[in-house]
């Protein structure tokens, strides 16, 4: 099938495509080349915990990111971002806002954020284009699946993931950069193990949960991940395409 083919035949768009996988799994690497090499209609939409790395953000989630880092300027990096949640220190968590208010403000501007975020996709979609999905908010805060103590965190979180599960759309394939946590270890070395192996086990728990969850080894070398990631999308796509 040539390029005008491909543009021309929308019953061949899948709607959306997530690409997920703990720090180092190549994410970032794969989606640039995706969207290098594609052929038809695509646009990419950062649905991850970064409100730094997003390029589609609320004005307020971007008000929040610049008071926070007022608030801890001393703690941001040579690029200009705050450090991620799993590798805050207890005296950084010490100057961040506490309290019931500041909780609730958080957690709906966090669903606010996520929804604005989908309606993107949504506007993208009726517009023509198959949408990449850079991360995913359901694997991103995925609580933990070998953890025991779920029903002791806090109210917000509990929340968050309540909405998360039970109301926000799931992506139509969703495909998931694995390796063993130690590999994943010497790609990003200032993560430790165990976040590693906890961000792949919440992933696969949150698997669960999808129609359409495909797992790609991103141990082996790059060109092969690729080629299993296009030939995963093409299969979909095929499965999925309407009869003429």
């Amino acid at each position: 099938m040539d390029k005008l083919q491909v543009r021309n035949n929308k019953r061949a768009r899948i709607g959306t495509v997530a690409v997920v996988g703990a720090d180092g799994s190549g994410k970032s690497t794969v989606i640039e080349n995706l969207l290098q090499s594609s052929v038809e209609r695509i646009k990419c939409v950062y649905m991850g915990a970064s409100a730094d790395a997003s390029n589609v953000t609320l004005p307020t989630t971007r008000l929040l990111l610049y008071i926070k880092k007022r608030r801890m300027a001393h703690f941001v990096n040579a690029s200009g971002r705050l450090p991620p949640a799993a590798l805050i220190s207890a005296e950084m968590k010490a100057m961040m806002p506490h309290g019931k208010i500041a909780k609730a403000v958080g957690l709906i501007n966090r669903v606010a954020e996520e929804w604005y975020r989908q309606f993107h996709i949504w506007a993208y979609q009726l517009r023509g284009y198959t949408v990449l999905c850079d991360r995913h908010f359901l694997f991103e805060y995925c609580p933990d699946a070998v953890s025991s103590n779920a029903k002791d965190q806090c109210l917000s979180v509990r929340i968050h993931s309540w909405l998360l599960r039970r109301l926000f759309p799931k992506p139509n394939l969703v495909i998931f950069l694995d390796a063993p946590a130690e590999t994943l270890l010497a790609r990003k070395t200032e993560w430790p193990l165990e976040h590693l192996e906890r961000q792949r086990a919440g992933i696969i728990e949150q698997g669960r949960a999808c129609d359409n969850f495909v797992r790609v080894d991103a141990s082996q070398p790059l060109d092969m991940v690729l080629s299993q990631v296009r030939e995963s999308i093409e299969r979909f796509r095929t499965e999925n395409r309407e009869p003429v």
